[in-house]
């Protein structure tokens, strides 16, 4: 298929390379030229700086620009009925999208940057019930990013708190267990390394033994060992309350957007 990117910033530049690994025909557009280009050699795309052509020219469009840009470039666009149009803006409701799109068929997702190694989060909504054969189209395109699902738009904004800002939560805490690391005497790829495996074992062990998080926490700490005493340190800290605040407040932010 023939996919249109306009806008190849972060996200945009992390959909391009993976639908380009996927043997999909990539156009790329965005105002920045020079870095756009570049992208477009890496991944045997083609760079078009006019959105409209960019448009007529694509099966499937992905807009991946900032929000407030949206009306200046749907005008530019024009008339996209009859085509697949994916919207990874956030706060930009599907009824804004219909209004903005008449006659595409408009599907809004909510992504996270782990597809750049296939351990993302893709959570679609779409404005109609889609066809099977459309449907199906949409999960091929976005197979082998990670967990791909469909939800309503009202769950939206949560999921966005959650996953899509939860990996810059999680690396705060891996930026302090490595940093930790440093003061008792590690170096800083001792650390990394240890760290890094550390939160990969832990979510491995969640998820193969399908237990609460909180139950697993006891069977690793023993009566007055070191781990009980870590623990209370984190609840004297009020990590705790801190990464919830950190989620409800990105929350937050998703519903006042736009």
């Amino acid at each position: 298929m023939k996919v249109a990117i306009i806008g190849c910033g972060v996200m945009g530049s992390a959909f391009a390379r993976q639908l380009a690994l996927k043997g999909h025909e990539m156009i790329l557009c965005d105002r920045n030229s020079s870095k756009t280009e570049e992208l477009a050699r890496e991944i045997n795309g083609e760079y078009i700086e006019a959105p409209s052509e960019a448009a007529s020219q694509a099966e499937i469009l992905l807009l991946a620009i900032k929000p407030k840009d949206l009306g200046g470039l749907a005008a530019e666009i024009g008339n996209v009925k009859g085509k697949l149009l994916f919207s990874i803006l956030t706060g930009v409701s599907l009824k804004d999208l219909t209004n903005t799109f008449p006659g595409a068929t408009i599907v809004r997702a909510m992504p996270n940057l782990a597809i750049t190694c296939k351990e993302g989060i893709i959570a679609l909504v779409s404005d109609r019930a889609l066809s099977e054969e459309m449907t199906a189209q949409v999960d091929s395109l976005l197979e082998g990013m990670g967990l791909v699902f469909w939800t309503i738009e009202e769950k939206i904004d949560a999921i966005t708190a959650l996953a899509g800002s939860g990996p810059a939560f999680v690396l705060v805490v891996i930026e302090a267990m490595v940093e930790a690391g440093i003061v008792m005497g590690l170096n800083a790829e001792e650390a990394m390394k240890l760290a890094g495996q550390t939160m990969l074992g832990s979510v491995g062990l969640l998820f193969a033994q399908e237990g609460h998080p909180g139950a697993l926490k006891w069977q690793i700490s023993s009566p007055g060992g070191t781990t009980i005493a870590g623990l209370k340190a984190l609840e004297e800290s009020g990590v705790r309350i801190g990464m919830m605040q950190a989620i409800l407040a990105a929350h937050h932010k998703s519903q006042e957007m736009f």
